[in-house]
C-alpha cells in the first residue's frame, strides 16, 4: 500500500487544526499560515524566500525491477530543485500515482548554493549574538537592527539555521560588554598618579539635554590614554552648583574624586565657576580652541569681513540649490584640471568653517566665473547678484593667509591624544610674532588692522604678557616639562627663574611617588639615618640630587617639534625621575575639551530622528560602547 510521505516544512512548523506556525519565527512576529487539509505551499514559500531553505523532492516509482537495476535508494528516477522562484510542488496526477511509493529526500541550500544541513548549537548563536552586539555599538546602529527584516535575511544567507535574538538579549549583552570595559577603564584610571578630565553640555533632537565626561592618563609605558566615562542626562537647570554635583558623583562612582588633577572645560561661566566647588586645588583650564574662537569672533565683527562672508555664501547657496549650476560647475573643474569639489557652506558657530569656505571659493575662481558668465546657466540679473569683484576677490585672498595660522594651530591643538597644555603659550608666541606681527608687502590695511585686533585679544585671552610677579601658570609649568619646549625660548628671558623655581618648590611640597611605591619600616630608619649624616655634614642629598637632575635636564638638547615628547620621556624617565614623575601628571593635561566634544557627533549618530525616543539610559550605555570601542575584546 502506497504512503504519502510526510511535508518537509513540518522540521521547521507545528500546525494547530488547520493553522500552521514557523518555528523560526520570533513568536510574535506574523508567522501564521493557513492550511487547509494539510496543504504547504504558503508555508513552503515563507520558509524559501524568509529563511532561504531550498529543497529537493526525489520521487521514486513503486516499479518492479531486475536484480542489475536496482539502486541505491539515493539515486532518484525523478528530481525536481524547487529555486528561488518559490514556485509550489506540483506532482503529476493521474492513474498511476497512487501505485507509487512517493519518497521525498529533502536537502537545505542557502541561497548562494552552500550547504545549511549543519544545525547552529548553542555556543555559535552565542557567538554571533555577541559579535551583533559589537556590530552594533562600532557602528552607531539601532538596537532594533537584531530584529530587522534585512538582518534576518541576511542571516538566511550566512547561518540559515541561527534564530535571532530579540532587543532585549541585544542590550543585556550590550551591557556585559559596558561592564568589562569598564572595569579596564577603572583599572587604568587606578595605575594613574593624577588624571585629566574634559566635560560639556549638549542638546539632543529630541532636546534632552547631556554632560559628558572623558578622562585622560599617561599611563607607565608613556602612552597617552583617553577615556569617555559618562554621558549623563542632565534634567536640572546648568547652574554651576548642579554641574559640580553631577561631576562629583561621575568621580565619585569612578573612585577617581583624589585623582583630578585638572578638569578642561569651554569658557561658559556656569562650567568654570563649577570647578572651584567640586575642590579649589583642581585647575579648571580653559580650551584652547574655544579661546581662539571667541578670539577670532572678535576680529570677525568687522563690517568688511562681514558683507564679504555674506557674498561668499550667497554664491555657494546658488551651487547647492541649482542643480544645472552645480553640474555645470563640475563640468568646468573637469575642464581646467581642477579637482571635483564641491564648495563648503560656512556654520556661524564655528569660524574655521568660515576660513574653508573662502579656500575652497578661491580654489575654484576660474571655474565659478565660466559658469556665471555663462548665459544658458547663468541668467544676466543673478550673475550680476552673485558677482565678487577683483578687490573683493584679493581681500579674500589676503583673508585666507591671515587665518590660516589659527588654522592649522586649532587643528594641532584639536589631535587626540597629541594635544597636551604644553604646546599653548609657545604656538600663540608663535603666531603672533612671525604671523600677526609681521607685514606684507601691498597688504591691505584692513588685514592689518585686523591682524593687530586679533593679536591683542590672543594675549588677552592666554595670559601671555605674563610676568614673575603673578602666578605661575600651569601652561608654564606643562611647557618647562616638554622636552621641545623646556627651554622656555617662548617666554621672557626674566620670567625662567621664576618658572623654574616654581617647579621645584611643587616637587618639595609633594611627595611624588607611583602608587606601587610602599615605604617600609626599615626604609624609614635608614631614611632617618641618613638625615642625621646630612645634619652632621650640612648638606641635603636630596636637593643635591634634584639640582643635578634639573642641570642635567637643561642640558638636554631641546626635542624637535615633530618628534613625540612621550618616547623621549620613556627612554629618559630613570635619568629623570623627579621631573619626569612631573611631566607625568601635567603632560596629561588636554589643550582642549574637544574629546568631550566629539561625543557630540556619535550621540548624534546615535540619537537621530528616529530615535528620537531613546532612553537616557540607552544613550549612555551606546555612547559610553562606541567612545571606548578600542577596548571591546
Amino acid at each position: 500500500m502506497s504512503m504519502r510521505g510526510k511535508s518537509w516544512v513540518w522540521q521547521y512548523a507545528k500546525r494547530i487544526e488547520n493553522k500552521a506556525y514557523c518555528n523560526l519565527c520570533d513568536e510574535d512576529d506574523n508567522n501564521e499560515f493557513s492550511c487547509p487539509g494539510g496543504t504547504t505551499g504558503s508555508l513552503g514559500r515563507h520558509l524559501t524566500t524568509i529563511h532561504g531553505l531550498m529543497v529537493n523532492a526525489v520521487i521514486n516509482k513503486e516499479q518492479p525491477r531486475t536484480h542489475d537495476e536496482q539502486q541505491p535508494e539515493n539515486d532518484s528516477d525523478e528530481v525536481m530543485d524547487i529555486d528561488e522562484t518559490n514556485k509550489e510542488i506540483n506532482l503529476e496526477k493521474n492513474g498511476r500515482s497512487r501505485k507509487r511509493k512517493r519518497r521525498t529526500n529533502i536537502h537545505y541550500q542557502n541561497t548562494n548554493n552552500g550547504n545549511n544541513a549543519r544545525s547552529c548549537s548553542k555556543d555559535r548563536c552565542e557567538l554571533i549574538n555577541k559579535a551583533l552586539a559589537k556590530m552594533i555599538a562600532v557602528n552607531q546602529l539601532p538596537l532594533s537592527f537584531c530584529s530587522s527584516n534585512g538582518f534576518h535575511d541576511f542571516m538566511s544567507v550566512v547561518e540559515p539555521n541561527y534564530k535571532p535574538c530579540k532587543e532585549e538579549a541585544i542590550k543585556t549583552r550590550l551591557k556585559i560588554l559596558s561592564s568589562n570595559i569598564e572595569e579596564l577603564i577603572k583599572n587604568d584610571l587606578q595605575d594613574a598618579s593624577s588624571i585629566c578630565c574634559t566635560t560639556d553640555c549638549w542638546t539632543s533632537i529630541s532636546q534632552e539635554s547631556y554632560i559628558t565626561v572623558t578622562a585622560h592618563v599617561i599611563d607607565s609605558n608613556w602612552c597617552a590614554k583617553s577615556y569617555t566615562l559618562t554621558t549623563h542626562e542632565m534634567d536640572k537647570r546648568h547652574t554651576a552648583e548642579n554641574l559640580s554635583e553631577q561631576l562629583i558623583n561621575t568621580f565619585g562612582k569612578w573612585d577617581i574624586t583624589n585623582k583630578i588633577l585638572a578638569i578642561v572645560t569651554d569658557n561658559a561661566k556656569n562650567i568654570t565657576n563649577a570647578i572651584p566647588l567640586i575642590n579649589p586645588e583642581i585647575y579648571s583650564v580653559k580650551c584652547a580652541a574655544h579661546s581662539l574662537q571667541l578670539a577670532v569672533n572678535c576680529v570677525l565683527k568687522n563690517e568688511n569681513i562681514v558683507n564679504i562672508i555674506k557674498q561668499c555664501n550667497k554664491i555657494v547657496g546658488h551651487f547647492k540649490h541649482s542643480t544645472l549650476a552645480k553640474t555645470s560647475l563640475e563640468e568646468k573643474q573637469e575642464l581646467l584640471g581642477l579637482t571635483k569639489t564641491t564648495l563648503l557652506q560656512s556654520c556661524k558657530t564655528r569660524w574655521n568653517s568660515i576660513y574653508l569656505m573662502m579656500e575652497r571659493l578661491v580654489l575654484n575662481r576660474c571655474a565659478i566665473f565660466n559658469v556665471l558668465a555663462d548665459r544658458t546657466i547663468t541668467s544676466q540679473s543673478m550673475a550680476q547678484k552673485l558677482e565678487i569683484k577683483e578687490h573683493e576677490w584679493l581681500f579674500i585672498e589676503s583673508l585666507i593667509q591671515f587665518l590660516k595660522p589659527i588654522y592649522v594651530t586649532t587643528n594641532i591643538f584639536c589631535t587626540e591624544n597629541n594635544s597636551s597644555i604644553s604646546m599653548i603659550r609657545p604656538l600663540l608666541k608663535q603666531i603672533i610674532e612671525k604671523h600677526l606681527m609681521q607685514c606684507h608687502e601691498n597688504e591691505d590695511t584692513i588685514v592689518q588692522t585686523l591682524k593687530q585686533t586679533l593679536a591683542s585679544e590672543i594675549k588677552r585671552r592666554f595670559s601671555l604678557e605674563w610676568d614673575s610677579t603673578e602666578s605661575v601658570l600651569l601652561e608654564q609649568i606643562a611647557s618647562f616639562l616638554d622636552p621641545r619646549f623646556k627651554d622656555l625660548d617662548h617666554e621672557v628671558l626674566s620670567n625662567h627663574e621664576a618658572i623654574r623655581s616654581k617647579i621645584k618648590q611643587i616637587i618639595n611640597q609633594n611627595n611624588y611617588l607611583e602608587p606601587n611605591e610602599i615605604t617600609t619600616a626599615s626604609q624609614e630608619q635608614q631614611n632617618k639615618h641618613r638625615s642625621d649624616l646630612e645634619y652632621i655634614f650640612g648638606i641635603n642629598n636630596e636637593e643635591n640630587d634634584l639640582t643635578k637632575e634639573f642641570q642635567n635636564y637643561l642640558a638636554e638638547p631641546q626635542l624637535r617639534f615633530t618628534l613625540d615628547p612621550l618616547e623621549w620621556w620613556k627612554t629618559r624617565y630613570s635619568k629623570y625621575p623627579t621631573i619626569g614623575k612631573l611631566a607625568k601628571k601635567y603632560m596629561a593635561i588636554t589643550a582642549t575639551s574637544v574629546s568631550a566634544e566629539r561625543c557630540f557627533s556619535t550621540a548624534g549618530n546615535i540619537v537621530t530622528r528616529k530615535r528620537a525616543s531613546l532612553s537616557p539610559e540607552n544613550v549612555n550605555l551606546l555612547v559610553f560602547l562606541h567612545q571606548n570601542k578600542q577596548l571591546m575584546i
